[in-house]
């Protein structure tokens, strides 16, 4: 696997990114990308994907904003965070990396739901997206429901809620027992070899994560809520969920699924907010036939366009 790091300006926010095996990559297919979750960083993709991302496709993982080693704006603060935001950061964050190439995007939990917002939004080069876990509100179950709770709290909570992040960053048995705690099946969890390389690849970056930053952008989650729009997504749309997820509430991916016209969807039972770890086998499948079936209905309609417009010629 060979991996390129580098950095692209959105709306004064610098975002980390990886682009993945780029010896692979071709004009005539669409890039993926990847986007992880809160508290994680660009690092967590380099072994949760499948197998043949690794060493035989092309691909890009894209950091939240506010997640080091991304740096946030001068004059970051909650007030301005709302769908239109997370929308404006990461689709400037994509036109830079990709300028007009079409791409699939495949996001974990609040990367799940940038991938929502952007088919909401119609970004105009993103032609399918795979959502894992992701949400629909930001009103939260688990250990992460409660940072949402403290930082909406307001400015009183700010220290307790850094001192959470500080206890992450000081003791890596904290962050192994804290990732641990987004699992249903934890047993499961913490014996997959995944849970330990995810935890030390992303290590780094969560020591030195800015509390104040994730502060600021824990408040703007809080007062996320895309449900009425979700009707509004045209491409292809592929959820995948886990039966028991104590982060988000079983009846988010349920209205999900029913809300979005094109929707395609694969439960996890007895699943957490980990499938990664706590279902390897049929979570990479179900990412890698996720990603060829868009791609596939993207080559179709391409093919199709060509014989419409050689046909007007």
């Amino acid at each position: 696997m060979k991996v390129r790091e580098g950095f692209v300006e959105s709306h004064s926010h610098r975002l980390a990114y990886l682009a993945v095996n780029e010896h692979f990559a071709s004009d005539d297919q669409p890039a993926i990308i990847f986007i992880h979750g809160v508290l994680a960083s660009v690092n967590f993709w380099r072994d949760c994907v499948p197998a043949s991302f690794r060493e035989q496709r092309a691909w890009y993982a894209l950091s939240l904003p506010a997640h080091h080693p991304s740096t946030v704006s001068e004059n970051f603060a909650s007030e301005n965070l709302d769908e239109q935001w997370f929308y404006d950061i990461t689709h400037g964050a994509i036109s830079a990396l990709l300028g007009s190439r079409k791409a699939i995007v495949i996001g974990h939990s609040t990367g799940g739901f940038c991938a929502l917002n952007l088919a909401i939004r119609r970004a105009p080069n993103v032609i399918g997206i795979v959502s894992i876990a992701g949400f629909h509100s930001g009103n939260w179950g688990g250990v992460e429901g409660l940072l949402v709770k403290l930082a909406a709290a307001g400015s009183w909570a700010r220290s307790l809620f850094a001192f959470n992040i500080w206890l992450a960053k000081k003791s890596a048995f904290v962050q192994r027992l804290f990732a641990s705690l987004l699992a249903y099946d934890r047993q499961t969890y913490l014996a997959s070899p995944l849970s330990q390389k995810m935890i030390d690849n992303i290590r780094a970056n969560v020591r030195s994560q800015d509390s104040s930053a994730l502060f600021y952008l824990f408040r703007g989650i809080n007062r996320l809520e895309i449900a009425e729009q979700l009707n509004d997504i045209s491409i292809p749309c592929h959820l995948l969920a886990g039966t028991h997820d104590p982060v988000v509430p079983a009846e988010q991916p349920l209205l999900l699924a029913g809300a979005i016209k094109r929707v395609k969807t694969v439960v996890f039972q007895n699943v957490g907010h980990m499938p990664f770890m706590e279902a390897t086998e049929v979570c990479m499948a179900a990412i890698e036939g996720a990603v060829n079936d868009i791609a596939s209905q993207y080559s179709r309609y391409s093919i199709e366009a060509d014989a419409q417009l050689e046909g007007v010629r």
